[in-house]
């Protein structure tokens, strides 16, 4: 009777085992779907085994039956592609893997904590300093209003006769390149300045106010000046914390002349990201290609500047910050 019980107990325990460690199907559908998205798209399929990708992705998941306890295993994924720029999103959670990150400064820390703001101000009587925070985008609309704003400032400072340009993306940790482009259209020349380097060559144009890829137009603004600055010297300051649209938007000025970049190293977040709906359970944000200039040279590693410069950010007090005396320096060098 005992060896009976006993018996029982132990049939017990291995009938449940497998439902307790068995993951849902909704667990298993989101895995293999986000797998075989990433086989067929990610920039770095190539470099991975996704057979061994896939088992140690059950192995990792195999107690799982919610998606919200799905970070460590996704976090895995990611990281076997060496992606730091993606994520994945399922309804108010977000899971990312992420790279060894240079420390952030504190005073862009505290320039964060009060919520960036695009800055103009005229400096040393003809230097115009405009400031380009990140622009994330929520709406289609935003895309214009974005750029029409941007635009507006650059106006107000070509308006006043200014010389040279200080561009500061020292803030800008990316968002939206397209309305960063055309916001500043006056500096850039009409026509192609670079691509995305995905499945196929994707052109960016600017063109009759507007920002094209192909034929695709995401932004139109009204420019409130008829200013030609495409040869006016620009300097733009960079950091380590200028990153993903930031980058694109410096990438768009490659092969432009009397242009430097000043600073310090960008973030090298370059690859393109492209979002992915998971059946109709979750989301991805996945890294497909690269962005490359005019010229076609493609960007995969964080922009070095052109002058390397080190010291404190004085962001509340810009006429003695000392990045933005050496680009003034610069500017009064290469001023025509």
């Amino acid at each position: 009777m005992q060896q009976k019980i006993i018996g029982s107990i132990l049939l017990f325990l291995f009938i449940r085992i497998p439902s307790i460690y068995a993951q849902s199907d909704q667990v298993k559908f989101i895995i293999d779907s986000t797998v075989s998205i990433m086989k067929n798209n990610a920039v770095n399929a190539n470099t991975v085994n996704w057979d061994r990708v896939r088992n140690n992705m059950l192995m990792k998941a195999k107690a799982v039956n919610d998606p919200y306890q799905l970070g460590p295993a996704m976090r895995y994924l990611f990281r076997s592609l060496n992606d730091f720029h993606g994520a994945f999103f399922y309804k108010d959670s977000m899971f990312q893997w992420h790279r060894n990150e240079p420390a952030v400064s504190d005073s862009i820390m505290n320039e964060w904590k009060k919520g960036v703001q695009s800055i103009t101000m005229v400096l040393d009587k003809d230097i115009g300093y405009l400031r380009i925070p990140s622009i994330p985008i929520v709406t289609n609309d935003d895309f214009n209003t974005k750029a029409q704003e941007l635009n507006d400032s650059l106006c107000s400072l070509l308006n006043r006769n200014v010389k040279g340009i200080i561009l500061d993306l020292r803030l800008d940790g990316g968002g939206a390149m397209h309305p960063m482009i055309l916001g500043v259209e006056q500096l850039l020349t009409n026509g192609y300045l670079g691509s995305f380097r995905v499945k196929k060559k994707e052109d960016w144009f600017l063109r009759d106010n507007g920002f094209f890829i192909d034929t695709t137009l995401f932004s139109k603004i009204s420019p409130r000046c008829n200013v030609n600055a495409q040869n006016m010297p620009v300097v733009m300051l960079i950091s380590p914390n200028t990153g993903s649209a930031a980058e694109c938007f410096i990438i768009a000025f490659k092969g432009r002349g009397n242009t430097v970049l000043l600073g310090s190293k960008t973030a090298g977040y370059l690859t393109v990201n492209n979002g992915m709906p998971v059946g109709h359970i979750a989301y991805i944000n996945l890294s497909v290609g690269y962005s490359a200039d005019r010229s076609g040279k493609i960007y995969k590693e964080a922009i070095a500047p052109n002058i390397p410069f080190t010291g404190i950010d004085k962001f509340n007090d810009i006429p003695n910050d000392e990045k933005v005396k050496a680009a003034i320096k610069w500017l009064k060098l290469h001023i025509r």
